[in-house]
């Protein structure tokens, strides 16, 4: 039962984060690029600071993920909260695909691209990770001044070194994100799932 929930709500999250970048790439997109290159979807280049941003990015999840702020920043960990090892396959479904691929492809795939090629990369980074770290709020139930604050701030200091990973670090591919993304959303859960 867990792994057709864990399905579903992929499908769902495909669905409402995928459908608005697809059509704007079919209707304004489509003669610009590909649509793998239009989104990020291309295979990395090999950059010098690979290695620091990419331990940039670890610093921060692990600084955000501490357990005192993790009880307001990952609200879907609950979910799977003492489950054990039935919990793994719907932790890796909702980590990589859900959380790591479907938001990595809307917001740094679509949205950071479209905005750093209005505003120029430091802008257009902040404003995605300002949307990003918003729209997070929005979606949390049972939100806090506190812990909006939290959810806040750290999706927003998230999403600012993912997109510069894209952009500035791996030349525009979201891939090496996805990866990071869903990798930190699996550690926490599955910390949550064995506790």
């Amino acid at each position: 039962m867990l792994i057709l929930d864990a399905l579903r709500s992929c499908l769902l999250a495909g669905v409402v984060l995928g459908l608005v970048p697809v059509v704007w790439w079919w209707f304004k997109g489509r003669k610009q690029a590909k649509f793998t290159l239009y989104f990020g979807l291309i295979r990395p280049k090999k950059t010098r600071q690979a290695a620091f941003m990419i331990g940039m990015y670890g610093l921060i999840w692990g600084m955000t993920h501490l357990p005192y702020l993790t009880q307001y920043t990952q609200p879907s960990a609950s979910l799977y909260a003492g489950m054990g090892s039935a919990a793994i396959l719907p932790i890796l479904i909702i980590s990589f695909i859900q959380t790591g691929f479907l938001e990595e492809f809307l917001f740094r795939g679509f949205l950071n691209k479209r905005l750093v090629s209005r505003f120029g990369v430091y802008r257009g980074v902040l404003l995605q990770g300002v949307i990003f770290g918003t729209l997070h709020v929005l979606l949390a139930s049972n939100v806090t001044w506190l812990s909006g604050m939290i959810i806040f701030t750290t999706t927003l200091l998230g999403g600012l070194v993912l997109g510069l990973l894209s952009e500035k670090t791996f030349q525009g591919s979201i891939l090496p994100g996805v990866f990071l993304h869903g990798l930190g959303n699996m550690i926490i859960n599955l910390i949550q799932a064995f506790s």
